[in-house]
């Protein structure tokens, strides 16, 4: 009774929250009658709807723990560097890659990001393939939101990690099931103005409690001088460079473009007119979050020393700065406010892990498994891959420790080293083959994981700095041009350019 006296306002919130998740997910039952309905919504969403989701499902617990926690060890310059890097690929997503995208997609009749390739290059095999990377990536970025929203939420309602992770898997799952793509987005529109409320919540609540932006400075400056100089903290950040930092941004921030369940949101567009209406939603909201929660971790020494923390380095440190402050020890926010931010929270994990839910089980029937199959029964199958990967999920993270952002990182990198060279690149450039286009996908998942397994060991010497990302996306790029240069043929049929007109 004493728990639920204590923690009755943040339970408040977080029930009406899921009151609207159940409403969603009833109402997108009702309207899926098909694979096509289940996977796509049926291709008639608005561009406003879509613009929300598509920065809610991007937007997840990994930002507001591992992203701006981060910032504690490596000072102004992850900050600089996450809002540039971001803000430019979501640009160049809505205005670059989505106009011919979305129409191709069309063309070809693609549900998924694996059958697109598939189709384009009129292969199964490289569908197939497609759809493990898409199963594999996902994975290991379920296991970042769940790690993420389970150190958060066990902070602040005083809850044992492993029941934080079974109520979100019940939860998420649930509402997935039922509806698909159709609850999915919908919960992701309303989740999407929460979790841009609930960002500038720590940032004015610090800045509240100092007296000012000013005394706030002062006191980071005396905490720990260094902290706001443009250069990664040695004795907190450990053996990481500015290049280190670009590429842990960049195997973030390139999942924007090629990452299958930020592109299955333009499978949804109902025309080119709903497109160009939504275009500047996702961009906005996502620079304005970034620049505005990632300094919450360099301007956390004013209030909390490493010491309070544990010791140590890097995501061992890091990872812990947020559910520290808003623990009793500090207890940055007020009741209402921190009930309003466990909302967030909340929203954070499900917008980001319901998406990939969909993605990755769609990718495992509809194109691993099943690819000839009829989509008859694809939503039944279809649905109990959802149960199944969800599960996986959240097992994996209470077993694996390799950090927020790494895994989030890990999983871009494996996206961008894979399907860069391929749908990007394929998309644009005629000459790209079959051959290439399989044998690129091959190069880039194969170097992307043995690089990132060989920087956890100390095989790499001072090589462990340079970042999976660079490795990936520069074998699957090498193979792809090489391959298509020394064939010195045209592309298959199916795999015409396509205008950006």
């Amino acid at each position: 009774m004493d728990w639920l006296h204590e923690h009755w306002l943040q339970l408040l919130f977080v029930g009406l929250y899921l009151v609207m998740l159940a409403w969603h997910g009833w109402l997108g039952k009702r309207r899926t009658r098909g694979l096509d309905d289940y996977l796509v919504g049926g291709r008639q969403m608005g561009g406003v709807v879509i613009g929300l989701s598509f920065y809610a499902t991007f937007v997840s617990s990994v930002t507001f723990v591992g992203h701006a926690g981060r910032s504690y060890a490596f000072g102004p310059s992850w900050w600089l560097i996450c809002v540039v890097v971001f803000t430019t690929m979501v640009l160049v997503s809505w205005f670059v890659i989505a106009p011919p995208f979305t129409r191709r997609a069309r063309e070809l009749g693609a549900l998924t990001v694996p059958d697109f390739l598939g189709f384009q290059f009129d292969s199964i095999l490289l569908r197939r393939l497609a759809g493990v990377v898409v199963m594999v990536a996902s994975l290991a970025y379920m296991v970042a939101v769940y790690e993420g929203a389970t150190r958060l939420l066990g902070a602040l309602l005083d809850l044992d990690p492993t029941l934080v992770t079974v109520i979100i898997f019940v939860v998420v799952t649930a509402y997935t099931l039922a509806g698909g793509f159709h609850s999915v987005v919908a919960t992701d529109a309303v989740q999407g103005v929460i979790l841009l409320a609930g960002g500038l919540l720590l940032p004015v609540s610090m800045v509240v409690r100092a007296g000012g932006v000013g005394p706030l400075l002062d006191d980071v400056r005396t905490a720990m001088p260094s902290i706001l100089d443009w250069h990664p903290h040695g004795e907190l950040a450990g053996e990481v460079t500015i290049g280190t930092l670009i590429g842990l941004a960049l195997g973030v921030g390139l999942k924007i473009i090629v990452e299958p369940r930020q592109l299955s949101r333009f499978y949804g567009l109902a025309d080119d007119h709903q497109l160009r209406r939504g275009r500047w939603i996702a961009p906005v909201m996502l620079f304005t979050t970034y620049l505005v929660m990632l300094p919450v971790g360099f301007l956390a020494h004013a209030f909390v020393t490493p010491g309070d923390l544990g010791g140590g380095t890097g995501k061992s440190l890091t990872d812990s700065v947020i559910p520290h402050l808003l623990g009793p020890d500090v207890g940055l926010l007020g009741p209402l406010a921190g009930a309003f931010f466990l909302t967030g929270l909340v929203a954070a994990a499900m917008s980001s892990i319901d998406s990939v839910l969909l993605v990755a089980a769609s990718s495992v029937d509809h194109d691993v498994i099943a690819p000839s199959c009829s989509d008859e029964h694809g939503v039944g199958r279809t649905r109990l891959w959802v149960f199944v990967l969800s599960a996986a999920a959240a097992s994996l993270s209470l077993l694996l420790d390799q950090g927020i952002t790494e895994m989030s990182s890990f999983s871009g990198s494996l996206y961008a080293a894979c399907f860069l060279p391929t749908l990007i690149l394929g998309l644009f450039w005629g000459r790209l083959g079959r051959p290439a286009a399989l044998a690129a996908v091959v190069a880039g998942f194969a170097s992307t994981l043995g690089w990132f397994i060989l920087r956890q060991g100390e095989w790499l010497g001072e090589w462990k700095v340079v970042h999976e990302v660079y490795v990936g996306v520069a074998c699957g790029h090498a193979v792809a041009i090489s391959m298509t240069w020394l064939r010195g043929g045209k592309g298959p049929a199916a795999n015409s350019p396509v205008s950006l007109n």
